[in-house]
């Protein structure tokens, strides 16, 4: 029988509810870690040295999203984003002939939404940095379990260990290193017309400030390119291990998991969330830090939170709980891209304007009443539809075939 590149959809007593269930967790905390971003010059605040919200209640809310979901769910949807990988490819051998073009058709469209998404929709965007770092995967697919948990560590490690030497480094200089007036100067520019283009500008405003926003934020998407690739591995080798298929059997293994993660993120995520609220414009060793607690502390607590569904899972009280987030999960680059629709609609100009004019407690009620609306709106499209939106034309394209939508 001769292979083609049509493949049908997973059939749902094959899905791992699990999987569909963290990654609509990780899109929670997503929506949580992105609101910053989406209302306010966050980049250019911290670049600066600015400090907006002084009122306890949203310095406390602040600190509730740094603690909890800043560096903790980007990475979460990076071990997935590997582990899918795996998957897909082992699907696609048994139907295409060349299952990694196949693959490598699916990062190309992946990258084209998510450059439609950059300049089009919000600067944030993480998918054009997913499909450009998905491209190394290919390395690994034929590499033992164990050589890509090596290479999970070194990834995460290696840049960890370089910055920490550059922390002792400015600590033994002190005041030796001069603060860079001109960082501060281009910071407060950007700062300003971020806050005119979105804040009260027109739509060529706000796309002009768009495409500035993200060829400034995409050197620091670079910058984390070893990690997001580490934590791809990580879920690479819980797939080739197929952890995944047989939870049950392997709780021994993800209750370790569980306790070191929490052992080792704890503290290095509180380093983090010091270092963010300690740090200054100029370079310090609370900015390096920041990047140390970032780069260990979410990786780790984002296993944390993993591992801790799933063990809650073994419970039927907890499955009820958790059930509802399966179908954001199963559509979930629609709801991330409805996120950003949303969510600028409601911060820009050409919205409600409130760039800039609420603060971090108001952005916690909002993140949570349109993860609301998601769960709901999600259980109902589910019901009728194989796909969300965007999953469907992601789908058709990659196959080069009209994938079947409705139920």
């Amino acid at each position: 029988m001769s292979k083609n590149v049509f493949s049908a959809p997973l059939p749902a007593k094959e899905r791992v509810h699990e999987l569909d269930i963290i990654r609509g967790f990780a899109l929670l905390g997503i929506l949580f870690a992105n609101m910053p971003y989406f209302a306010s010059p966050e980049v250019y605040l911290t670049m600066t040295n600015v400090v907006w919200w002084t009122e306890s209640w949203n310095v406390f809310a602040e600190f509730i999203i740094h603690f909890f979901a800043s560096s903790k769910f980007f990475t979460m949807f990076s071990f997935l984003f590997g582990l899918g990988f795996i998957i897909f490819l082992q699907r696609a051998e048994q139907k295409a002939a060349k299952p990694q073009g196949l693959f490598i058709r699916r990062l190309v469209i992946l990258l084209v939404i998510g450059i439609i998404h950059a300049f089009g929709i919000w600067y944030g965007d993480i998918l054009v940095i997913y499909a450009l770092t998905g491209f190394f995967l290919l390395l690994f697919y034929k590499s033992t379990p164990k050589t890509v948990l090596v290479w999970a560590f070194l990834l995460i490690l290696i840049p960890v260990s370089f910055i920490s030497l550059m922390a002792i480094l400015i600590f033994m200089a002190g005041d030796l290193i001069p603060s860079d007036a001109e960082s501060m100067a281009i910071g407060m520019q950007m700062l300003e017309q971020s806050i005119t283009a979105y804040g009260s500008g027109n739509t060529a405003d706000i796309f002009s400030q768009r495409a500035a926003d993200y060829s400034f934020m995409f050197s620091n998407y670079v910058f984390m390119m070893p990690v997001i690739l580490g934590m791809f591995l990580f879920g690479v080798y819980i797939a080739k291990t197929e952890k995944y298929k047989d939870i049950p059997s392997h709780i021994p293994f993800f209750k370790r998991v569980w306790k070191w993660s929490l052992a080792v993120g704890l503290p290095f995520n509180v380093m983090f969330v010091y270092s963010y609220f300690e740090q200054g414009a100029e370079v310090s060793v609370h900015m390096m830090t920041y990047f140390i607690g970032s780069a260990i502390g979410g990786p780790a607590l984002c296993f944390f939170y993993m591992t801790s569904i799933i063990l809650l899972m073994r419970k039927e009280k907890w499955i009820k709980l958790f059930n509802p987030l399966r179908a954001v999960g199963r559509t979930a680059l629609s709801n991330y891209l409805l996120q950003s629709i949303i969510a600028t609609s409601l911060f820009y100009n050409y919205g409600l304007g409130l760039y800039g004019e609420v603060g971090p407690l108001i952005w916690l009620v909002m993140a949570a009443v349109l993860f609301a609306g998601q769960i709901w709106v999600s259980n109902k499209w589910i019901k009728k539809y194989r796909f969300g939106p965007a999953e469907w034309i992601w789908r058709s394209l990659t196959y080069g075939k009209r994938q079947p939508f409705k139920m």
